[in-house]
């Protein structure tokens, strides 16, 4: 079998093409299917290790530098499968493998290959991530929203957080969505960071719900994009239009500042999908993931 070290010839399409049926790219996630190339896949991996953000990275946002990296020297390229694994030093580490290919990839082969890297890069877990265009067993669905002027209606019921009657009750609403959703941006906005706007619902005299910051990029082909947001309704208050109404703010939102495209992913089963699915957005494909676990003793288990 023929393997290419990226760092000293590049991801080539003719091989990367036929293999990737859904517009994931590692590093970055989901992409629009048009921006999808070698190019891009050459970039990540050419800022390797640097620390630095591409120019289209959505998580440039959040962070000074950039946490998650390609282990470029354990990429497998060839004309049938390429292997990315990805490094993030964040908590005790994790090694993401992205295997792009036809079939569903081998997990025991994976987890061999998962063992090494766990002692070559001193990671304490290790996620197996493949892309197909069924549902079946998919824990993520990646979503195209295309903006029109149909986007501009906004619902009378959203309002910025800034302009809210009883935003002193948004750190509670906050706290009940974990560290790194919506406590993560209230962290952000105590500390003086200003990321964008965000808009929340109002019942009972309390935030119910909110999706936020709002921002635009510029991808790597030059169109805007509004990138993903934290979007969240309390449970006791669902079912009840707080997401839509949001959704729909955001998206004019969106529109009004040029926003061309935005790409998402949507956990299957969630009120999320269902959701974006009813607003007529358009399925990419699916994203299955594993983590592996890895026994000593023996090449490699999975559960």
């Amino acid at each position: 079998m023929t393997f290419v070290i990226v760092r000293d010839m590049r991801f080539l399409w003719d091989w990367l093409r036929p293999v990737i049926s859904v517009p994931y790219v590692p590093t970055l996630g989901p992409v629009q299917p048009g921006a999808l190339s070698a190019e891009l896949f050459n970039a990540v991996a050419g800022i390797a290790g640097t620390r630095r953000f591409l120019p289209y990275d959505k998580d440039g946002r959040w962070f000074r530098r950039k946490d998650e990296r390609l282990l470029v020297d354990e990429i497998i390229h060839t004309p049938d499968r390429t292997v990315v694994p990805t490094l993030s030093r964040a908590g005790s580490g994790l090694i993401k493998i992205h295997h792009y290919s036809p079939r569903p990839p081998e997990v025991d082969e994976v987890a061999q290959w998962a063992r090494q890297w766990h002692t070559t890069y001193r990671a304490a877990s290790s996620k197996l991530l493949w892309f197909q265009e069924s549902p079946e067993r998919a824990r993520g669905r990646l979503m195209l929203k295309t903006f029109s002027n149909r986007d501009l209606q906004v619902a009378d019921r959203v309002c910025k957080l800034s302009n809210c009657d009883v935003a002193d009750t948004f750190p509670a609403f906050a706290e009940q969505f974990g560290v790194d959703g919506f406590s993560f941006l209230h962290q952000r906005i105590k500390a003086g960071h200003a990321d964008g706007p965000i808009l929340v619902t109002v019942e009972d005299r309390r935030i119910v719900g909110a999706v936020g910051p709002l921002s635009i990029l510029t991808d790597a082909g030059g169109a805007i994009i509004q990138p993903p947001q934290y979007f969240a309704v309390h449970p006791a208050h669902r079912q009840r239009g707080h997401g839509r109404a949001l959704w729909r703010a955001a998206m004019a939102w969106g529109r009004s500042n040029g926003a061309e495209y935005k790409v998402l992913q949507a956990s299957v089963g969630s009120a999320a999908e269902r959701l974006y699915l009813s607003e007529g957005l358009t399925t990419l494909g699916f994203v299955c993931t594993r983590d592996l676990t890895l026994t000593p003793g023996r090449p490699g288990s999975s559960r």
